[in-house]
């Protein structure tokens, strides 16, 4: 039976192994913040096109580096109808990010149950900006190139509503930067930063029931 077990495991390890992918990060990076500003509470989203199948595994925030503030940043993702994200979307995710997740970057995540998103759809991530600083026309600005961000310039729209998305002109320039305005983001592949409390209380749990079961066999 002990055998069984270890061949078993052994097993569920090399296929979580074989079906990671070679690399994990942020969707988009940028080397050093551009500005950092405020002018009230804005909701920031940025939309993009999947080019090949990626796993969503965290949701973030952008924490400006002169305050490292993320204060309950409402962050959700969305699946667009279409491809332009021109009409509709769906709800597949919501959290909120503060200061008790750690720095990757410049943005702060939380670990989500990971989402597999589909290569040629489309999918909108937003935040709340809480009056936080945020950011724009910022050197080094990259994106990951499983995905494709959808607007002039790369840039990135300001939604109304978290809960009823309001999908503006791409390409109006009074709502777009060069490199958009952050705001929310989304770590793909898996994640290299501390897991949410809720979690890692799931993992005690499970390693208690572990031992649990090797002294009764014992």
């Amino acid at each position: 039976m002990k055998h069984l077990l270890s061949t078993l495991a052994a097993t569920a390890l090399l296929a979580s192994v074989a079906a990671a992918p070679a690399s994990a990060g942020p969707a988009w990076e940028f080397t050093a913040p551009g500005n950092s500003y405020t002018n009230g509470t804005w909701d920031f989203a940025t939309a993009f096109t999947v080019n090949s199948a990626v796993t969503v595994s965290g949701l973030g925030y952008y924490a400006d580096p002169r305050t490292g503030n993320a204060d309950g940043n409402q962050v959700a993702l969305y699946q667009c109808a279409d491809v332009n994200c021109s009409t509709t979307a769906t709800l597949l995710v919501s959290t909120t990010v503060t200061n008790i997740y750690p720095l990757t970057g410049h943005f702060r995540y939380v670990t989500i149950a990971p989402i597999t998103l589909t290569a040629g759809m489309s999918y909108e991530i937003a935040g709340v900006s809480n009056s936080d600083n945020y950011t724009w026309n910022d050197p080094g600005f990259a994106v990951d190139p499983a995905i494709t961000l959808i607007s002039m310039n790369g840039g990135t729209t300001r939604w109304q509503s978290l809960s009823t998305p309001d999908f503006l002109n791409y390409t109006n320039t009074n709502e777009i930067e060069p490199d958009g305005f952050w705001g929310p983001n989304v770590f793909l592949g898996q994640p290299t930063f501390a897991p949410e409390p809720a979690s890692l209380a799931l993992l005690g749990a499970g390693l208690a029931g572990l031992g649990l079961v090797r002294r009764r066999r014992g």
